[in-house]
């Protein structure tokens, strides 16, 4: 019985090793492949299955290994940018393609012009404008807002249609009302800015030039607590309204 087995075993062993005679529609299809021709179209050409076309690929190898490897790392480079297109380079983490693609692609050009200019200031820099900004809206306002005594009003058009006219009617209290409201929430955002270059400051990156402009608040304020006081704060904001009346 075991000689029986081994001698099954070698027959089978010995068919496996002959090689087996390629079809001739086979050859002429991987002919056809290596000439550009799509799977379906040799298919159709040699009168065959589309899946036996698939098989004859895969089993005679028509791509080859190093063909593969090649065609994968072309597939790899063609999914980077165009050449010499500065937008797809960059350092590790840079969202230069990012950032330049989408705003060049949806902002207006005037805007996306201020962009590339805004693109070398630093965060403290911008959050200092927007400190003197904020307070220069704010005195604007006050003169603005500014009611004159109790006799103060105004009667405003709200609406008009069919139906007649509409009016508002704002009395000096109205006035005096909307107005503290609205200062006090511009006072409240300059607060919460100043706050916050005051702790940027602390960083070892900023520059002397930065550092100096909260000391000197502090210096003038004679108070070197964050954690200022109402009276304190309304008394920066005055000297700040100063510096920014003295450049006009």
């Amino acid at each position: 019985m075991r000689s029986c087995l081994f001698i099954f075993t070698k027959r089978r062993k010995g068919r496996e090793d002959v090689p087996k005679q390629r079809n001739e529609k086979s050859i002429k299809a991987e002919e056809l492949y290596r000439q550009g021709w799509k799977l379906v179209d040799i298919a159709k050409k040699l009168g065959v299955p589309s899946g036996t076309v698939r098989r004859w690929k895969s089993n005679y190898n028509w791509d080859g290994q190093s063909e593969r490897s090649d065609k994968i790392k072309v597939n790899v480079r063609k999914r980077g940018g165009q050449p010499n297109n500065k937008n797809a380079t960059g350092l590790p983490g840079n969202t230069h393609a990012v950032k330049h693609g989408l705003f060049a692609k949806y902002l207006p050009q005037e805007v996306f012009g201020i962009v590339k200019e805004l693109e070398e200031k630093q965060p403290i820099d911008i959050l200092w404008e927007n400190i003197t900004l904020t307070y220069a809206n704010l005195l604007h306002a006050q003169r603005i807002l500014f009611v004159e005594n109790k006799e103060d009003s105004n009667v405003y058009v709200t609406s008009q249609g069919d139906n007649g006219i509409s009016y508002e009617h704002q009395t000096a209290w109205d006035k005096q009302g909307r107005s503290f409201a609205a200062i006090a929430r511009i006072q409240g955002e300059l607060r919460q800015m100043i706050k916050t270059y005051d702790e940027m400051t602390r960083s070892d990156l900023i520059t002397e030039e930065q550092r100096l402009r909260i000391d000197s608040i502090k210096a003038k304020l004679g108070n070197d607590n964050v954690n200022r006081t109402e009276s304190a704060l309304d008394e920066y904001l005055e000297k700040l309204g100063d510096n920014i009346n003295g450049t006009e």
